[in-house]
């Protein structure tokens, strides 16, 4: 859910998260799919969380790089399927719609993933 509403954000043209934002720059820019740089940043900021943490715990390392690799490929899979279907040509008024209807499903996305138990390492 929450990379489907980053993909209608991204489609939308017409905003989306920071790092996304940031992803599809990089992406037109260099011509590179938004998802390797979307796994990039992902891969980093794994990397940053296990030295603020000042220890190396595998399994929440693991779990960070499992989850931006399914991210970064959905976000990748949709943005193309919205491409397809011309989201980015509609109008400005409903290109304005579908982001924030992107906007409220990234929402509920993160809604979703902050409030399951099971979805971070312990």
């Amino acid at each position: 859910m929450n990379a489907l509403g980053n993909a209608l954000s991204v489609s939308g043209n017409m905003g989306s998260g920071v790092w996304t934002a940031s992803a599809v720059n990089l992406s037109k820019w260099t011509g590179l799919s938004i998802g390797i740089f979307l796994f990039i940043n992902g891969f980093l900021n794994a990397l940053t969380n296990q030295v603020l943490i000042r220890r190396f715990d595998w399994k929440r390392f693991l779990n960070e790089i499992i989850f931006i690799c399914f991210f970064s490929y959905f976000i990748d899979f949709f943005v193309q399927i919205f491409d397809l279907l011309g989201i980015g040509r509609l109008p400005i008024i409903l290109r304005a719609a579908i982001s924030c209807l992107g906007i409220t499903f990234f929402l509920y996305g993160y809604f979703f993933i902050s409030t399951c138990k099971y979805c971070y390492a312990s």
